[in-house]
């Protein structure tokens, strides 16, 4: 299996997906006008060329989204391939494996209080990041 730098050190934090990243490829998702929650490898294909990458790139990053390989994409593989579809523009290495923090679905808690307004945040859960897989 492969080895992650340490949450503590900062390395993990370029794969984590952003409350505005998660949001923004929600709305990607939906315009794709998905069946029973779900979008299909031609609609995944066909959004993911505009991208600019090549297809054999594009091919690993749908292996590494695809957690559970059934050719479709839902909502949170989705969203894990825009964001390794953007890592990869900004000239990072694909990863040999999914980093853990990406397996992680997203759990919506209510921000603090102290802010004026009750607002729901995405946050990924960090404990079973550090949990032994």
């Amino acid at each position: 299996m492969a080895q992650f730098p340490s949450p503590f050190g900062g390395g993990l934090d370029v794969w984590s997906i952003t409350i505005e990243e998660r949001a923004k490829h929600d709305q990607q998702f939906h315009s794709l006008k998905p069946i029973a929650g779900f979008i299909t490898g031609d609609q995944a294909r066909n959004f993911f060329l505009q991208s600019g990458l090549p297809q054999p790139i594009l091919a690993q990053i749908w292996a590494l989204a695809d957690m559970n390989n059934d050719g479709k994409m839902d909502q949170h593989e989705f969203s894990i391939a825009m964001k390794l579809i953007k890592l990869k523009l900004q000239g990072h290495q694909l990863p040999p494996a999914l980093p853990p923090i990406m397996k992680q679905s997203p759990v919506a808690i209510p921000a603090a209080s102290g802010f004026g307004k009750q607002e729901t945040m995405i946050i990924f859960s960090v404990f079973k990041l550090l949990t032994p897989l």
